[in-house]
């Protein structure tokens, strides 16, 4: 089985070793610009414009498989696509990071953020169409984290006791990180931040010290509107952070803490 051939307009990346569309299901290229239920098997709708669905042999809400799993292995993907206006488009095109579609500058943001230490979806498959200075229609394609919650939630019904403590560190230590990576996120909010249950996933041989002093991992899921910053500014930095802060219920310690921990460990200034 060959790997996907691209058109000479078509604009395709992948993560890695490239890989033939039957591997993620899928019969045509087309349907990852315009992803319909009747072309992809169980196709359900996130937002406007992001959709998910499940790579083959995923299983099913029962736990039953469905088809035999392949290359890519087992679980759900995110597909966003983008349908850019002029104006975004050339704001993507010339400034940092440069890209030629809004897909592509979501797709360099997460690697960037990615070689900076910060948790995101994993990329996958990056798209877009046309030869020209921009490309209006393009779209992402990356792994859905797995076993993760958007923070507001993790708090509600995992962040209890000694697992909230440690996961509000790796959350600061996260978002030092952010901080550091330069990139700012002027749409961030808490629940673009997922959270993984420091047992989620664990092996029956792992003993109870080391699911113990396990940390939560910590995602940025949404990258919408980023740009990366020549300079730094630490206002920006600390008003990036608070407006995470303040979509969640801390109390006045925690929430303390966890902005010194950004502040303080990401070394900006301001």
């Amino acid at each position: 089985m060959s790997a996907v051939t691209a058109a000479p307009s078509e604009r395709l990346k992948w993560a890695g070793e490239p890989h033939a569309l039957a591997e993620l299901g899928l019969e045509s290229m087309d349907v990852l610009y315009a992803p319909t239920a009747e072309r992809i098997a169980r196709l359900e709708p996130l937002a406007s414009s992001r959709w998910r669905f499940p790579l083959p042999g995923t299983p099913d809400a029962r736990g039953n498989l469905v088809g035999k799993p392949r290359a890519l292995g087992t679980g759900w993907l995110w597909l966003t696509v983008f349908r850019g206006g002029l104006a975004e488009l050339l704001r993507a095109r010339c400034t940092s990071p440069r890209s030629a579609s809004l897909a592509a500058r979501e797709w360099n943001l997460i690697c960037h953020l990615r070689a900076h230490g910060v948790g995101t979806p994993e990329p996958l498959l990056v798209g877009a169409r046309g030869n020209g200075f921009v490309s209006a229609r393009s779209f992402v394609l990356v792994r859905a984290p797995e076993d993760a919650f958007p923070l507001p939630r993790w708090l509600r019904t995992d962040g209890i006791g000694a697992e909230r403590e440690r996961g509000l560190v790796a959350l600061g230590k996260t978002l030092a990180l952010l901080v550091r990576s330069g990139v700012e996120l002027p749409e961030l909010q808490a629940e673009h931040v997922w959270i993984t249950p420091s047992g989620s996933g664990e092996c029956e041989t792992e003993g109870p010290a080391l699911r113990k002093n396990r940390m939560p991992g910590v995602s940025i899921v949404e990258v919408g509107g980023g740009r990366v910053r020549r300079t730094e500014d630490g206002r920006i930095a600390r008003a990036q952070v608070g407006r995470v802060l303040a979509g969640v219920e801390l109390e006045e310690t925690e929430r303390r803490r966890v902005m010194e921990l950004a502040m303080g460990e990401s070394g900006a200034r301001g």
